[in-house]
């Protein structure tokens, strides 16, 4: 059988997700630990002023969302993003774009794990349960990272046994996950936002300036929370009918998550007192925010709304958040196992990995090995967490991880940005269920706030107490994906000339970091960050350029097409 129609085993992806199961599957990964960290970490960089974080977060989001939302659901595969990629810009462009997507997805489900933990110990504190210690200072100890794997392990079963139980999965959990943090904002807002209102203007509403506004954003879990709109893309190849329900999964999932995170942010601001027990802070004198994330950390760190709604005497609300705390990440850490296979997949597909990866299992109908592959990468992040050898300039484990995270799938959304306008001129008559108005203005747009992001994500990795050189380190590991190309076997002539400005681009973004504020501040920050502003003039330039090497036309036809007949036949 053909490597194009079919997968390697024989057996095709089975088409049963409907528009409610592509909701809930980005729902859930949006709803995971960033609504249980996100709120403190980012008001403990920002301040008060952290509700704009989460608003220009979402609006930044949106306009990315929007591109992926008319490249989705034009052709409708597995792994998207690292086969448009190919599809537009060849097979050097395509290995780094897919390696940068593989360490974004692959690196979630540990992330998850380790925020269990984190809230689990918060909860044993509060009841004063000092037998057992699962997590200190933001990293997992031995019994912390026993519950992890143990929880990884249960989820990779899950998702072994098939799409089916994956999707009865996420419908109770991300039920769940959507109620109790509304519980929560309405709780808080009526007892606790009248009592604490002061909150927002202690000692003002953006202590720290609004530049912190914009940096938080990748550094603190906003865009983190938010990367999870993609996932209806990622198991496109599975829904029903993808034309009609993508495109609509995708914005209620973004429209969904703004709403309900920016009411989170405003409520923990307006929900808590200074310096006391009740609420776990103890020690942190009013106004002080950068305290609430500064090691000693005071215990509602550990599980801010759980203490929060405990402080104000909801003990009913405070017990479903315990069991919330278990429920909302792991949700995530069960759908990104799943998609995770299917990047994996996809990039086989396309081959610039193994065959294996290709493979779906006969009886239950999942790329196994790509499940395989997951289990073993979030084993090893774990143990890299245990041994405290993952911080950040915000805090522990979960923190680095979701800087991580944050900058490479940022990243790896650039492609979306190209390839729309690339797909647009070279095939008009691609059938397009969503046609994005102003597709060329909101291309760019997408283009400048993802490498904004990469810049200020990649800065938060090497700014105290970070590793000096954890932004540059993973700059080099994205650019490693270009290894990848040596093993590929359908090089192209075009692909140099095609993907080149992904390295320059890369590059670029590592010299302006180490010039920037990050790193030795030779590039003033004030009275403006021309750093950001060097950042946005060179987006635009690498922008054209994308656009303008893109394959030649016959390539981008010819790839067009295998990827729609990949749609039609990966499937049934």
């Amino acid at each position: 059988m053909s490597r194009q129609n079919v997968t390697s085993s024989g057996v095709k992806l089975k088409r049963e997700l409907r528009l409610i199961d592509l909701y809930f599957s980005g729902l859930t990964a949006v709803i995971g630990s960033g609504w249980i960290f996100g709120s403190l970490e980012t008001a403990s960089v920002a301040g008060p002023a952290a509700i704009l974080s989460w608003l220009f977060g979402g609006i930044f989001i949106l306009i990315i969302a929007l591109v992926w939302a008319e490249v989705g659901t034009s052709i409708p595969v597995a792994g998207g993003a690292v086969r448009y990629a190919k599809y537009s810009h060849g097979g050097l462009a395509a290995s780094i774009i897919s390696w940068s997507v593989i360490l974004t997805y692959i690196a979630v489900p540990s992330a998850e794990a380790v925020a269990v933990v984190e809230v689990l110990q918060g909860a044993l504190s509060l009841y004063g349960i000092t037998s057992v210690t699962l997590c200190s200072s933001g990293f997992p100890t031995a019994e912390g990272l026993g519950v992890a794997l143990a929880l990884s392990a249960l989820f990779f079963f899950i998702n072994y046994i098939g799409i089916s139980a994956l999707r009865a999965s996420n419908f109770a959990i991300t039920s769940w996950k959507l109620i109790i943090p509304s519980l929560t904002v309405i709780a808080i807002l009526i007892v606790g936002v009248p009592r604490f209102a002061s909150n927002f203007t202690t000692p003002s509403f953006a202590p720290y300036g609004f530049l912190p506004v914009f940096s938080a954003i990748p550094a603190t879990g906003v865009a983190f929370a938010y990367l999870g709109f993609r996932q209806p893309i990622e198991m496109a190849a599975e829904a029903k009918m993808p034309g009609r329900d993508i495109w609509r999964a995708i914005l209620a999932v973004v429209g969904t998550s703004i709403i309900l995170y920016t009411m989170l942010q405003v409520v923990f601001i307006g929900g808590f007192t200074w310096n006391s027990s009740a609420f776990g802070t103890t020690g942190v004198s009013p106004g002080d925010w950068s305290a609430l994330s500064t090691s000693p950390y005071p215990p509602i760190y550990s599980f801010p709304f759980f203490y929060e709604v405990a402080g104000l005497g909801l003990g009913v609300l405070a017990i479903l958040l315990a069991i919330d705390g278990v429920v909302s990440p792991s949700g995530t850490l069960s759908q990104y196992m799943a998609s995770t296979a299917r990047v994996l997949y996809g990039t086989s597909k396309e081959g610039f990995l193994s065959d294996k990866f290709f493979e779906v299992h006969g009886k239950y109908r999942v790329p196994v090995w790509g499940l395989i592959a997951t289990m073993i990468v979030t084993i090893a992040l774990l143990v890299m967490a245990f041994a405290g050898t993952l911080v950040s300039s915000v805090g522990g484990a979960w923190s680095a991880l979701v800087s991580i995270i944050t900058t490479t799938g940022v990243f790896s959304y650039i492609i979306g940005s190209v390839f729309l306008p690339v797909s647009r001129k070279y095939a008009p008559d691609l059938p397009r269920p969503f046609k994005l108005p102003a597709y060329q203005a909101f291309s760019l747009a997408a283009f400048i706030i993802s490498a904004l992001l990469v810049y200020w994500g990649a800065g938060a990795l090497i700014a105290p107490p970070s590793d000096p050189y954890g932004g540059y380190i993973l700059i080099a590991v994205m650019l490693a994906g270009a290894l990848t190309y040596l093993t590929y076997k359908d090089k192209k002539p075009c692909d140099l000339k095609s993907g080149l400005w992904v390295v320059a681009f890369l590059i670029f973004t590592g010299v302006l970091v180490a010039l920037g504020c990050y790193g030795f501040g030779i590039i003033p920050s004030s009275p403006l960050p021309f750093a950001w502003i060097i950042d946005i003039i060179a987006a635009i330039g690498f922008y054209f350029w994308a656009i303008n090497s893109a394959v030649p036309e016959c390539h981008v036809k010819v790839n067009i097409d295998k990827g729609i007949e990949a749609s039609n036949n990966e499937s049934e």
